[in-house]
């Protein structure tokens, strides 16, 4: 069977591209791949990455959804909450008791996820925290 070597992109839906690059690049930190922003004409896709994690971008006011879940490090998790607040984005936090994760919309009700399975740790770091 032939394997699977890695994601290459997601599709996410806007109704609103620019606005949308704004605020990825604003909270996440993503930024446009101007190698590929010829195909953004005629409906193609704006792709935009984060290190080896890429987004494709399209305009549509369709509803359209899918949870994008991205891996981290335990101090990274906490670092994302810090990063958030400072862009008031609204989020919740959730214990899974095997993993801790965050789940948050961008401004066009494209559900995330940020997860770590460095359970003990973050449970650490919080203690020293409080």
């Amino acid at each position: 069977m032939a394997s699977l070597q890695r994601i290459d992109h997601i599709h996410i839906y806007v109704s609103n591209r620019e606005q949308a690059v704004d605020w990825y690049q604003q909270v996440l930190d993503f930024h446009v791949i101007e190698a590929l922003r010829f195909w953004s004409k005629d409906g193609g896709p704006l792709t935009i990455k984060h290190d080896d994690i890429h987004l494709a971008l399209f305009e549509s006011e369709a509803n359209k959804r899918t949870t994008v879940a991205f891996g981290v490090s335990a101090e990274d998790f906490l670092a994302w909450q810090t990063q958030l607040n400072q862009h008031n984005v609204v989020f919740k936090e959730y214990d899974h008791d095997l993993s801790w994760s965050i789940y948050f919309s961008d401004p066009f009700a494209n559900p995330f996820e940020i997860t770590t399975y460095e359970y003990d740790e973050v449970k650490a770091l919080k203690a020293k925290l409080s």
